[in-house]
């Protein structure tokens, strides 16, 4: 028998809605102009003009650092080199620690990494799945130069404590806020409490422009140190005959393609955000109902930017287990992520502690390292991922109100079918 025979009828819905293009006439007229003019990318790889790029590139680090308050704006090619970027802008190297979250994309630790230094797991809040400011203490040394953090899902982390410890340990704070552009605290601006905030234009995200990503802060050494690492910035500061920086670039930048897409996405953040919260309270009135479905915690004061929308799973409560749980609902046209990543210490990069040869450079520069990135580093994390944690995309265009309320008949259906799916996984579902 079937799962989709078990529960019973037809499915909810025949399939699951595909991501769908965002873009508009607007976009659509924006490019067509930098197409006729030929200038797709106006950067050179030299002091002098041209240097900080062309007029939309300028523009869009202009209309980003405006809608978000700060005062200098840095486009880069992706948030994976805005992160690199931000890292190297912080004069992070060899030696140093950087105490990071385990629950995110994995460049969030790599770009680490990739400037020879190393990542420090630090666990989460487990209703908020951001980083714990409370566990940062645990994995402090001398040698902890950062903290980044990145908010989740589309909520911001405890910025406010996060910053507190930092400045009391004199360390710099990156946001990563690539899945949460225009979530706030008290009205303050995710992306805006450390000194570099990351923000994604990946085509997935909120607002996109294909690839690009966008650094914020208002520390003018650290925007000019970006603007380096971004453009070849070892050969600028010989022309410039800085001898106060030392500086290693690389080909970092955004084109006038992707800046002036990104541009007219920007101006929509605010309706897209307004759909996405429209739907996402509704479902998480819907959810209520049902004690072992957890819907998103939002803290007081706070407000979500709903990249995905997370759901806790008791199997408890349910008498199944998640894998089938996730099954079913995928049979009446409603996937969900079981999990997010796996927690990023238990890759084989960190296992292993390999990462350019057979050497274990940059982490045999710590003596007695404070962490070894053993199963169990992280216990709220690995339960969250292992036995708890559900995503659902259906916050974002193009659904409505109607598909929420579809999703939750979904739910329901599951929720009266639990007996006989308990009985099914026992004789043959093999999920964990």
């Amino acid at each position: 028998m079937s799962k989709l025979a078990l529960l019973g009828g037809a499915p909810v819905r025949q399939t699951a809605i595909p991501w769908t293009n965002t873009m508009g006439e607007e976009e659509k007229a924006a490019v067509i102009k930098v197409m006729e003019s030929g200038t797709l990318s106006a950067f050179l790889g030299r002091a002098g003009e041209g240097f900080l790029g062309g007029p939309k590139v300028k523009e869009i680090e202009y209309e980003f650092a405006e809608k978000f308050g700060v005062r200098h704006g840095i486009s880069v090619n992706s948030a994976t080199t805005a992160l690199h970027t931000a890292i190297a802008a912080c004069e992070i190297g060899p030696g140093d620690e950087v105490l990071v979250t385990p629950y995110t994309m994995a460049a969030t630790a790599t770009a680490i990494l990739m400037n020879n230094a190393v990542p420090v797991f630090v666990d989460v809040c487990s209703e908020t799945y951001n980083l714990n400011p409370n566990e940062l203490e645990k994995w402090l040394t001398p040698r902890s130069k950062a903290i980044i953090v990145t908010n989740l899902f589309g909520l911001p982390a405890n910025l406010p404590e996060i910053m507190r410890f930092a400045k009391k340990h004199g360390l710099y704070v990156i946001e990563d806020n690539a899945q949460s552009p225009g979530a706030t605290i008290n009205g303050r601006q995710a992306g805006t409490f450390g000194d570099l905030g990351i923000f994604s234009l990946n085509y997935h995200k909120v607002i996109h422009s294909g690839e690009g990503g966008i650094i914020l802060t208002d520390n003018e050494k650290l925007a000019y140190r970006c603007q380096l690492i971004r453009n070849h910035g070892e050969l600028i500061v010989d022309e410039l005959n800085d001898s106060d920086t030392v500086v290693l670039g690389s080909n970092y930048r955004m084109t006038e393609l992707h800046a002036v897409i990104g541009i007219e996405q920007l101006k929509k953040l605010d309706g897209f955000l307004k759909m996405r919260r429209k739907l996402a309270d509704r479902l998480t009135s819907g959810l209520n109902k049902y004690g072992g479905l957890k819907g998103v915690t939002v803290p007081a004061g706070y407000e979500h930017s709903y990249y995905v929308y997370p759901i806790q799973f008791d199997k408890a409560v349910w008498g199944i287990k998640r894998a089938t749980f996730a099954a079913a609902m995928k049979a009446e046209g409603f996937p969900l992520g079981e999990g997010y990543v796996k927690p990023l210490y238990l890759l084989k990069i960190f296992q292993h502690k390999k990462v350019y040869n057979q050497t274990q450079y940059p982490f045999s520069l710590i003596d007695n390292p404070v962490q070894d990135y053993h199963k169990g580093t992280c216990p709220v994390v690995e339960n969250l991922h292992e036995e708890r944690l559900l995503s659902a995309d259906v916050c974002r265009v193009p659904y409505h109100e109607q598909d929420i309320d579809d999703f939750l008949a979904a739910v329901e259906k599951v929720w009266q079918s639990r007996q006989e799916l308990h009985e099914y996984e026992k004789n043959s579902f093999s999920g964990s």
